[in-house]
């Protein structure tokens, strides 16, 4: 399954080369908001290559301040916010609303309502949030993938798309489709670094895992951000050095508390250091 797999991804990734020479263009969204659009694009910019998820609630929560009937703002805000009866109002309202999203923003959105139904379910600790789950990467592998192969420049799409093939197929093959879908100038993306980082770690391949994310160190060396840290902390996590990753995920929790990837793994480390 993954050798066909990954013989497809080559394929596909052949003729999206073709397609890029011809064209770029980006995703159209339903809003005639130049500042909602603004601040929907900063906020993917925050999270994904600062790992900043307090910057980056800000900045959806003023994207819909000037668009309130923002599909896909909602949606990604519902992605990250903790208030779970929040998060419960927006998934009702998406759901009541996704009909009048139509092409490929419905794509998106659909993906993006998936995964707070699933969100949902886990938060009220109900047995169906592991099928959700599942129902929500099948849904993400197919909806994104169509994204990702006619809009190759949407770099943050393009990066939760290979977060999905990680989950579904393991860190090998998610590797080799970040290799391929990414242009040499998206291999340098913060976000692209940083998961590479954790992927080639993930094979304990762990001196090449450090040299990704010490690259990543500086490249961000003069932002105040948690995503270094964060990783470096994913990266001795899984060298079993609890300590040293214990004292990343600590700083990078001191500098954004709702860092939910250093929050969640600090709680493993802490359980196994206690």
């Amino acid at each position: 399954m993954i050798k066909y797999y990954s013989s497809l991804i080559l394929l596909i990734a052949f003729l999206n080369s073709c397609v890029q020479k011809v064209e770029k263009k980006c995703v159209k969204y339903s809003t005639t908001s130049d500042s909602t659009l603004f601040y929907y694009k900063k906020g993917w910019e925050q999270i994904m290559d600062f790992g900043d998820y307090t910057a980056a609630e800000r900045s959806y929560r003023k994207a819909l301040t000037f668009d309130v009937d923002f599909l896909i703002g909602k949606s990604v805000l519902a992605r990250l916010t903790l208030d779970l009866k929040e998060r419960l109002q927006l998934y009702e309202t998406l759901e009541n609303k996704k009909y009048k999203i139509k092409s490929d923003e419905r794509l998106i959105l659909d993906v993006y309502i998936a995964l707070t139904k699933y969100t949902n379910l886990r938060d009220q600790k109900l047995s169906q949030s592991q099928e959700a789950l599942q129902e929500a990467f099948k849904l993400s592998e197919k909806n994104l993938g169509k994204i990702v192969y006619k809009y190759p420049q949407e770099i943050y799409l393009k990066s939760e798309y290979i977060e999905v093939l990680h989950a579904l197929y393991g860190a090998e093959t998610a590797l080799d489709s970040l290799n391929i879908l990414t242009s040499d100038s998206q291999k340098l993306n913060p976000f692209i670094l940083g998961y590479k980082a954790i992927l080639t770690a993930e094979t304990k391949n762990y001196d090449e895992a450090l040299i990704y994310a010490n690259k990543l160190v500086e490249k961000l060396k003069d932002k105040n951000v948690a995503k270094p840290s964060a990783i470096l902390a994913d990266i001795y996590f899984k060298m079993e050095d609890y300590k040293k990753a214990k004292i990343h995920a600590d700083k990078a929790i001191k500098i954004d508390p709702k860092n939910l990837d250093a929050s969640r793994l600090k709680a493993k480390i802490d359980r196994l250091l206690n």
